[in-house]
């Protein structure tokens, strides 16, 4: 079974390429345009890795990994933003996540990461 990746990411231009990126290098993926569509998916349990955009409406993706990991997700999660801070670096650290990466990612650090998280 193909590893499953879960993006969360409003922009629909990079959600869509993230998706390509990984399916290309035999990654299944899920894809939602915020948090409330991923937390409304409920069955989260198979995912082996998160891929979250800080800047989302609704919750950020701080917030979003915060209720997930409330309800036992502890799959591990890799930040994303375009507006990246040493301050959302700490707190993607506090949060225990896999990596934090400045938008635009290198598609090798990226899948350097996820590998990581799915090896």
């Amino acid at each position: 079974m193909k590893p499953l990746i879960h993006i969360v990411e409003d922009d629909s231009a990079i959600r869509e390429s993230l998706k390509l990126l990984l399916e290309t290098r035999g990654y299944e993926v899920d894809a939602f345009a915020d948090g409330a569509e991923l937390l409304a998916r409920g069955d989260n349990v198979r995912c082996n890795c998160l891929i979250l955009d800080v800047n989302l409406p609704g919750d950020d993706g701080f917030g979003v990994l915060a209720k997930l990991r409330a309800a036992g997700f502890d799959t591990p999660a890799i930040f994303m933003s375009g507006r990246a801070s040493l301050q959302m670096r700490d707190k993607a650290q506090a949060a225990q996540a896999l990596a934090f990466f400045a938008k635009p990612v290198a598609p090798a650090d990226l899948l350097g990461a996820i590998a990581r998280a799915t090896a």
